[in-house]
């Protein structure tokens, strides 16, 4: 058996390097699956050309841990990671679509391939804290809309990486039956609405993740879709900021863009998303201080962050809307 595709090479005091990625899948399922009552479901030939250009754009991050979303059919996902040369072998940490309340709606998961062996079984992240009640909400919500896998892999030099999958609720309305897309009241209201369930998403996210971070000098990694920029309120909530200093980093995330050591604008233009024009960046992948440069825990550092996006502006029924953003990590050797 030909040995497994790697990212990984050693040299330097830095010299373990690993690649971390994000990949919005835009619905990934079997053909002949209705994923969403106004949408057609793919036939076979689509199917076929949508399989092969996921394991292409795979084969060209070559990551050692992806997070996907928008996973409708888990086989849909692993029949691409068998066609790709890079992750064929990859473990994959996944579950299909489940039907959420009040509405009973058909939601994708997210879901997670790794390269790197695994210390233990996947958790998911399902439950709130506490329950939210959205205005016009009958019954409260209490679970995340979309569960967060968190595993924990071995990198080379023996040590535990937390990697943990988001997707948060998009922007799109919330509109209840009652409600009317051509009414601006209406429409602000079903705004609040979507920004209050992203919101508790992100509140339930942070809420595990204290149990993580805090005086645990293991690195640890959230990747994903946060369908919103890096200084929102949601995605700030999620990276714990909001106190500055030394003795606050023990708690939170950093986006890997703004710490990373080769920031080379005229080479790499990062943007995951186009929407009437604009360039946004929605897919993150936020790192603990054992990243940081200014942290006396720092164990690893952000090499590079770089986004595949070409095919945001052929816009081919089989791609994404949205681009992989890549991460290359550099770990001590020895810590």
């Amino acid at each position: 058996m030909p040995p497994l595709p790697s990212s990984i090479d050693h040299s330097d005091e830095f010299g373990i390097s690993i690649k971390i990625g994000t990949f919005n899948l835009r619905n990934c399922a079997l053909p002949n699956f209705t994923f969403y009552a106004n949408q057609e479901p793919y036939d076979s030939a689509l199917y076929t050309q949508k399989r092969d250009w996921i394991a292409q754009q795979l084969d060209e991050m070559n990551a050692d841990v992806v997070v996907f979303q928008e996973v409708f059919q888990v086989q849909a996902l692993q029949e691409a990671l068998l066609a790709s040369k890079t992750m064929n072998r990859a473990k994959l940490i996944a579950r299909d679509a489940v039907r959420m309340q009040p509405k009973n709606e058909l939601v994708p998961q997210v879901a997670m391939a790794t390269r790197l062996p695994l210390l233990g079984e996947a958790n998911w992240v399902i439950d709130y804290a506490q329950p939210i009640t959205p205005a016009g909400y009958a019954e409260p919500l209490t679970q995340i809309t979309r569960a967060v896998p968190h595993v924990t892999v071995k990198l080379p030099n023996g040590l535990p990486l937390h990697v943990l999958g988001v997707h948060l609720k998009s922007k799109r309305p919330d509109y209840l039956d009652s409600e009317e897309d051509t009414n601006p009241d209406d429409m602000a209201v079903a705004g609040l609405r979507s920004l209050i369930r992203r919101g508790a998403d992100a509140v339930a996210l942070r809420h595990y993740l204290n149990h993580i971070l805090q005086r645990n000098h293991e690195p640890c990694i959230v990747a994903g879709d946060f369908n919103d920029d890096a200084q929102s309120v949601t995605t700030q909530i999620i990276a714990g900021t909001g106190r500055y200093g030394k003795s606050f980093f023990d708690f939170q995330l950093f986006d890997s863009q703004r710490i990373q050591t080769r920031n080379d604008p005229l080479r790499n233009v990062v943007y995951s998303h186009i929407h009437d024009g604009s360039l946004d960046v929605l897919d993150h992948i936020l790192v603990s201080e054992e990243f940081h440069p200014q942290s006396r825990f720092q164990m690893a550092q952000v090499r590079e962050v770089y986004c595949l996006n070409d095919h945001l502006h052929n816009r081919a029924p089989f791609t994404s809307d949205h681009g992989q953003v890549v991460a290359q990590l550099l770990f001590k050797n020895k810590v």
